[in-house]
């Protein structure tokens, strides 16, 4: 008698004030397909479901009763996944669960968990599992070949779990407790699919691919960003990242295929009113290897039939970078591109075993970003092993003064990855703590579930008020180097002032106890935050967030936060303050370069910034009332933006401007803002500016010159 398997298969996201990620689920796509491909014969039968949403996931749970439940497992959503196996288990004991992805002591790629003394990777993923008793197997190998193998044995078992448990044996690719939970059980490595080919080969293609046989048809909505996998594996070493432990080569997938899944989500989402205009490209280095240069004209293929996509995501690769200028031009110039430095001190760089280009070769990237109009960025990490406070600020500086804009994370200590480990925790007296991933909590079935971060605050380089003093300098960098005040670079650049020097100036001012206006208020916030968002334990930061009044306070978004978006967006809501403050500093602060010639500049530049941008209507009711007005300068500061090469005295005249909104770029941000996050429009304007490709020129009123 032919048997039927039911199988759930989720990437669960929490969604209670706005997704984290809105790509199409493509891990658990591939899983479905390969899945089907050898279980469904004369024999069984595989009946699949995919989802993202927990609510959704916890219905089909309940309703369909599955007997397979299996969920990805990342640090965004692992509290969620251990929930879902529990839920199932008091639904159905006979349930299998299922869990697979980084977040798991052994890291990704791992060719052995062994039980030694000088690895005590084994003891770590044994209490993993022993604290997630309703977790039957975790797929410690790639999710494709260790979920066929678990599927195979539970089919062996007459879909029974306690058959298999009885049994007491290792499943390859997986990992397990023993009955007596004494041990590891720990199934032989199963090689990634396509190691036994070469980049070339892309060997990766048994896989059905699961748009094209329809398999994400529920995804491809028009909400979700279409998400592609060129390629699996990374080739560097990275401590702070969990692939730096993948002792795996790269494997991929042919530029035909993944050709025809653009293809197929383009044709898709051309027959939707609404549609994702973004697409992504799940590689860690695109544009490494000449294959991923081949397949832009197939994407350029599907640009000119839909122009679609509009934007492409994507990590830029740590090599041959050339390659991923050459991609980006055959794509209209739609290629997100941004390089990250992480640090630029040598011996934090040597530590964390991270091969940067030289600053030169940096320089020269950049150069080639900046000719194509595209934001100049670097992300940095602190604190890192070897960073101290000053080797940090000497990093800042070197990009800020050539018009690079540090964003600066805090270190997460991800269990599988190898600054997450003892080892290095004792080599470099790495300090943690806890604090919530943003937006990631939910109240599911009755029971509060949230995803707790351990975060690095301290260092034998790096106590842990350096750590604040770098981090709360971090927010005053990453709102001067947001969109909003490029005019004011451009106006520093002319001065002869270092905007480096700018920015710490800035820092001084609003750090003077006399000094006091809404930025300063806005400064404080961030800095007492910055040492509030941090818990001793993850059961601390647990208990405190379960507490009636702080869940309702991390439901408004007033705690638990991303702080630097956060603030960076209720900043330029109180734009005319800040811009205040700039020109404060530059008459006041920087006397070699401002004389009382330079009174009509400053005076209209400033006036025409605060009058520039269309902020204050976004959230009003009525946006529909005339904001129709004539603004009269004595420094024509427009023109001069548009020729800023040139000295301002060409520019010294009375000029007079009429400003307007245009209500239909003012109704689309509000409708957009509205798709983030519903009613709450400020909230949403912090996820709306970091999502905003199009640029903060989009955000200004409409002028005319009158004379």
């Amino acid at each position: 008698m032919k048997k039927t398997i039911k199988v759930l298969l989720g990437d669960p996201r929490h969604d209670t004030v706005g997704t984290h990620s809105n790509f199409i689920p493509i891990g658990i796509g591939y899983i479905g397909s390969y899945l089907k491909k050898h279980l469904e014969n004369n024999d069984s039968t595989i009946d699949l479901k995919l989802a993202t949403d927990p609510n959704e996931i916890l219905t089909i749970i309940k309703e369909w009763k599955p007997n397979i439940v299996a969920m990805s497992n990342y640090i965004w959503n692992s509290g969620l996944a251990n929930f879902i196996c529990s839920y199932s288990k008091k639904i159905n004991s006979n349930i299998l669960c299922i869990l697979g992805g980084p977040e798991f002591p052994a890291g990704t790629g791992v060719r052995k968990i062994a039980n030694t003394s000088r690895d005590k990777t084994y003891d770590k993923c044994l209490d993993y599992l022993i604290k997630r008793p309703s977790v039957d197997y975790f797929a410690y190998t790639d999710g494709e070949l260790a979920f066929l193998e678990i599927t195979k044995k539970f089919i062996e078992n007459d879909f029974s779990v306690k058959l298999m448990k009885e049994k007491d044996e290792p499943i390859k690719g997986c990992a397990s407790v023993s009955k007596d939970k004494s041990k590891l059980l720990v199934g032989v490595y199963l090689p990634r699919i396509g190691m036994d080919g070469s980049v070339k080969k892309e060997g990766r293609d048994v896989i059905p691919s699961p748009y094209t046989t329809g398999l994400l048809d529920k995804f491809l909505d028009g909400t979700f960003i279409p998400a592609f996998e060129t390629a699996r594996g990374c080739p560097f070493l990275c401590t702070f990242c969990d692939q730096g432990l993948d002792d795996s080569k790269i494997a991929t997938y042919s530029v035909n295929r993944i050709g025809e899944e653009i293809m197929y989500a383009g044709t898709k989402l051309s027959q939707r009113e609404k549609k994702q205009e973004t697409i992504a490209v799940f590689d860690s280095n695109w544009g490494m290897f000449e294959k991923d240069v081949q397949l832009a004209p197939r994407i350029l293929e599907v640009m000119e039939k839909y122009d679609w996509p509009k934007n492409i995501f994507t990590i830029s690769p740590k090599s041959n970078w050339n390659n991923i200028f050459r991609i980006n031009d055959i794509l209209k110039n739609r290629v997100q591109i941004i390089l990250s430095m992480q640090s630029l001190n040598d011996k934090t760089l040597k530590d964390i075993k991270r091969n940067n280009w030289t600053r030169e070769q940096y320089l020269d990237f950049m150069k080639n970003l900046k000719k194509r109009g595209k934001p100049t960025y670097s992300e940095m990490i602190i604190p890192l092993p070897g960073e101290t406070e000053e080797s940090y600020f000497e990093g800042n500086k070197f990009l800020m003064d050539n018009y690079v804009q540090p964003r600066t994370y805090t270190l997460m200590m991800l269990v599988g990855a190898e600054l997450g480990r003892d080892e290095a925790i004792k080599k470099y007296n790495l300090e943690s703590k806890w604090r919530i991933l943003p937006k990631q909590f939910g109240d599911y079935a009755g029971e509060k579930v949230f995803e707790i971060e351990n975060v690095c605050v301290g260092t034998n380089s790096m106590n842990y008020q350096s750590y604040l003093n770098c981090r709360n300098y971090s927010f005053i960098v990453k709102l001067l180097g947001h969109e909003a005040f490029g005019a004011v670079y451009k106006l520093t650049q002319k001065l002869g002032i270092s905007w480096y020097d700018f920015s710490r100036k800035i820092t001084e001012v609003i750090q003077d106890k006399n000094f006091k206006n809404k930025f300063k208020d806005l400064y404080n916030e961030f800095c007492e935050e910055s040492h509030n968002e941090l818990f001793n334990s993850k059961e601390e930061a647990i208990e405190f967030y379960s507490k009636t009044e702080n869940y309702e306070a991390l439901f408004k978004g007033d705690i638990g936060e991303n702080l630097l978006s956060k603030y960076t967006a209720k900043g330029l809501l109180i734009l005319e303050d800040i811009l205040t403050t700039i020109f404060y500093v530059i008459r006041n602060k920087f006397s070699s370069s401002y004389n009382k010639e330079l009174d009509s500049v400053l005076t209209s530049s400033e006036k025409w910034l605060k009058n520039l941008y269309v902020l204050d209507s976004l959230f009003e009711e009525n946006s529909k009332k005339s904001y129709k007005h004539e603004l009269k300068i004595d420094f024509d500061f427009p023109e001069w933006l548009a020729n800023s090469s040139l000295p301002f005295d060409k520019f010294k005249r009375t000029s007079t401007y009429k400003l307007d909104y245009d209500f239909k770029k003012v109704d689309k941000i509000k409708n957009d803002l509205g798709d983030i996050i519903g009613k709450d429009k400020q909230r949403a304007f912090g996820r709306y500016i970091e999502r905003w490709f199009h640029g903060f020129k989009f955000f200004e009123k409409q002028f005319e010159k009158l004379n």
